[in-house]
């Protein structure tokens, strides 16, 4: 899973892309891709909207809710670990003005440039040294 994941946010970056979004729900958790991961956001919301969305969304009872959410890193740790934090406890306009600033600071962000011109200058130097061997075999 690492190695598909890696590739695709390999093919995202060469096709131009700043960053690449991975859903990840257990990240902190798992703790075994976020050496992959310059950035890593944490979007939160408060216990009780966390408990009752959580209720609704999955059909379970309060006392299930509570154990699958004692089972998870706390939340203090998760802000730590975190280098972006969206509280999404609000409406969804207040949670979407968070989304578009982090979005306009990630895509400011010069992190990778070197990886992206890297890149490029290979592609460049594959497309002209298929060029030149198209050129040696076609005269």
């Amino acid at each position: 899973m690492r190695a598909r994941l890696l590739l695709l946010a390999g093919a995202v970056v060469s096709a131009g892309y700043r960053y690449v979004i991975l859903d990840i729900p257990l990240l902190f958790e798992t703790n075994r891709l976020t050496k992959f991961m310059k950035h890593t956001v944490l979007v939160y919301c408060d216990p009780q909207t966390q408990l009752s969305r959580l209720m609704k969304r999955n059909g379970l009872c309060q006392a299930e809710a509570e154990a699958r959410i004692a089972s998870q890193l706390p939340l203090d740790e998760k802000r730590k670990l975190a280098s972006h934090i969206i509280d999404n406890s609000g409406d969804r306009e207040s949670t979407r003005r968070q989304v578009l600033r982090l979005h306009a600071r990630l895509e400011d962000s010069l992190d990778f440039l070197w990886a992206r011109l890297a890149l490029g200058a290979a592609v460049a130097g594959l497309g002209g040294l298929l060029y030149l061997l198209l050129q040696r075999f076609i005269s």
